[in-house]
């Protein structure tokens, strides 16, 4: 099939073909299910304004140290094969009970309940790194640095047709109840949690796999002491974080376009969606027929920092043209760029790693540090802002921090075997 040879999967083996396929298919269901309550989320963010940015990310900072803490004492104790259920499981309990709170808001009325929209920003904003972050990890625990290379475009691509599906299905759920989505995402974690069941055998069989029941050695908190003594891992955690820093500018500035421009919460809630099914339309394409090509004819360092330069193209626009419109535009390149071309070249760096390292280490960067550096980035937007400077000013301040980003980029791409330090 074509298909088949766009992917590499034409040389598969069959344990290759079968493992990619059902992480491919666990990667829709995980991202259908974040992708169809995002633009809900969205929608309380533009309802709270740019000056509750800050308040909203140290909620969401709070909400993803109470998620990682507990799954580093999983995965210090038995392996991806039990401790992956377990979260998944929980994540979809948890949108059980956001779709029951849901109901007291009524048609976008978060005023009714005020304390409950802020939760729901925070626990959501932890599920939606936390759901996909579980996915690469038991990828990167299975296949080998090759099989990445040649499978991990398939797997990017069932992903993206999950994210499209769940914007998808969050547009036109905008007019019904707005805890409907919920509860549908919720059954949509359950669906992948059957799919990691399925690859499981399959994967076992891959050149990165292991027959025994590994789980990662160490005390609760060695990630963090794999983060401050290892100068790679280190590096990775502040590219993490400006990833953050950089997205909040963006999200930032369509908060306070958005909110001007649009009233109604429901209209808010179908532009977003839009926004999220557009810009997942355009990764799809680009993964179909570019993000394969370049990950074996292209250099690391090209696709790492493909990101911090179409950002700072999207700061310019912003700075011509401060619109709703534009920042659609902006929006739709700068995720074209991240998950087919970024994203799938940062998990790579992440194959040659200990089993400690993929668990913690790389869990650790994908919430904490991705979060820490939303954070970051809220305090700069709106300090910069109350100093009332104006968007060239915001748009210049932004850039140095695309610049460092860059920078980062390079160091990281020039190997793809990076040092480890191993502690007991």
């Amino acid at each position: 099939m074509r298909l088949w040879r766009l992917f590499g999967l034409d040389t598969a083996t069959s344990a290759e073909r079968r493992a990619t396929f059902w992480v491919a298919v666990m990667f829709f269901a995980s991202l259908a299910g974040t992708f169809l309550v995002r633009p809900l989320r969205s929608q309380f963010g533009v309802d709270r304004g740019v000056d509750a940015l800050p308040y909203l990310y140290s909620l969401t900072l709070a909400a993803t140290v109470g998620v990682v803490l507990p799954f580093w004492w999983l995965a210090n104790r038995m392996p991806s094969r039990r401790f992956v259920p377990i979260v998944l499981h929980v994540c979809a309990l948890g949108l059980v009970l956001l779709a029951a709170g849901l109901t007291t808001v009524g048609d976008y009325e978060w005023s009714r309940v005020p304390w409950f929209g802020e939760v729901f920003w925070g626990s959501y904003n932890a599920l939606n790194v936390a759901v996909p972050a579980l996915v690469w990890i038991h990828a990167v625990e299975h296949f080998g640095r090759s099989q990445a290379k040649r499978l991990f475009g398939f797997v990017a691509v069932g992903g993206t047709v999950g994210a499209v599906t769940g914007s998808w299905a969050a547009g036109a759920l905008s007019d019904a109840p707005i805890w409907v989505g919920a509860l549908v995402a919720a059954g949509l974690l359950e669906v992948a949690f059957l799919a990691f069941r399925a690859s499981w055998p399959h994967c076992r069989r891959l050149e990165g796999g292991d027959s025994g029941e590994r789980y990662a050695p160490g005390g609760l908190l060695q990630g963090v002491r794999i983060v401050f003594r290892d100068r790679r891992a280190g590096q990775i955690a502040l590219y993490m974080m400006l990833i953050g820093v950089l997205a909040t500018a963006f999200y930032a500035a369509q908060t306070e376009l958005v909110g001007k421009e649009l009233r109604r919460g429901s209209e808010q809630h179908a532009w977003l969606a839009d926004v999220e099914l557009y810009s997942q339309g355009l990764v799809l394409l680009l993964q179909l027929f570019a993000t394969g090509r370049l990950m074996s004819r292209l250099p690391a360092v090209a696709l790492l920092v493909s990101l911090p330069v179409v950002s700072i193209a999207g700061l310019g626009v912003w700075w011509l043209a401060p619109t709703a419109v534009a920042i659609f535009a902006v929006q739709l390149v700068r995720r074209g760029a991240q998950f087919a071309f970024e994203k799938p070249a940062r998990e790579v760096l992440y194959t040659p790693l200990e089993l400690a390292t993929k668990h913690k280490v790389k869990f650790l960067l994908d919430t904490f540090a991705f979060r820490l550096g939303d954070l970051c980035g809220a305090w700069l937007q709106v300090g910069l802002r109350r100093f009332e400077f104006d968007v060239g000013w915001i748009v210049l301040a932004t850039v140095f921090f695309a610049l460092l980003w860059i920078a980062l980029g390079f160091s990281l791409g020039r190997t793809q075997r990076p040092a480890v330090v191993a502690i007991s």
